[in-house]
């Protein structure tokens, strides 16, 4: 991993075409901006994480879609909607 300082309104630039500027420094909090072509995705890596683990129990699931522990899932889901569908429509 390369690590650098910058202050804000300082920026890196990656592969001629991404610009990350830091545009403000509050405390522990710094906000950055991203310039990036369209065709590549900016993703915060939490999200890419979740995508990531998502892809993985998808990939899961095609190899072996009845497993029990699906069929558990699937059970478990149509109780907590059912109670939702029940809290929906008490508190109306």
């Amino acid at each position: 991993m390369l690590v650098l300082t910058r202050r804000s309104d300082e920026s890196l630039v990656i592969n001629n075409d991404i610009v990350i500027t830091i545009l403000s420094i509050d405390g522990d909090k710094v906000k950055v901006g991203i310039s990036a072509p369209r065709e590549i995705a900016v993703l915060r890596k939490e999200l890419w994480d979740a995508i990531n683990e998502q892809n993985q129990i998808a990939e899961l699931l095609s190899t072996n879609p009845e497993s029990s522990g699906f069929e558990d899932l699937r059970k478990f889901l149509s109780e907590e909607t059912a109670l939702e569908t029940e809290k929906e429509s008490t508190t109306a």
